[in-house]
């Protein structure tokens, strides 16, 4: 059965090697801080964290990150039938269709899903 979001894929980022903070939360918060977001949901173990990011007041408005904390990386996932317009409701939904708590225990999992740059 195909998943209801489509295809899925990830791009690396953002290196964060050089930004080096004292806390995960001081990450995620120097991250969302880039692009003036919250978190709606926040996932996260010893190996990664799993964002749902949006624009405070659009809730419609969501993409969904992951950040390697071994590796100091971020990725965004994109799905062919919802690109950056998650909403907390979707972002459940993919959670479960596409198994992503399996990518913030293993991020190492996300160089199979890797796309170049300009793709």
């Amino acid at each position: 059965m195909q998943p209801s979001l489509g295809k899925m894929s990830a791009y690396k980022i953002l290196n964060w090697q050089d930004r080096a903070a004292s806390s995960i939360e001081q990450t995620v918060a120097a991250f969302l801080e880039i692009g003036e977001a919250i978190a709606t949901r926040w996932i996260q173990t010893a190996k990664g964290v799993l964002l749902l990011q949006l624009v405070p007041g659009d809730d419609a408005s969501g993409a969904i990150y992951v950040f390697d904390r071994r590796c100091d990386q971020w990725y965004m996932l994109s799905f062919e039938e919802c690109e950056d317009r998650f909403t907390s409701e979707k972002f459940d939904r993919a959670l479960s269709e596409y198994d992503l708590f399996r990518l913030v225990e293993q991020p190492g999992l996300l160089i199979s899903e890797l796309q170049p740059a300009n793709a």
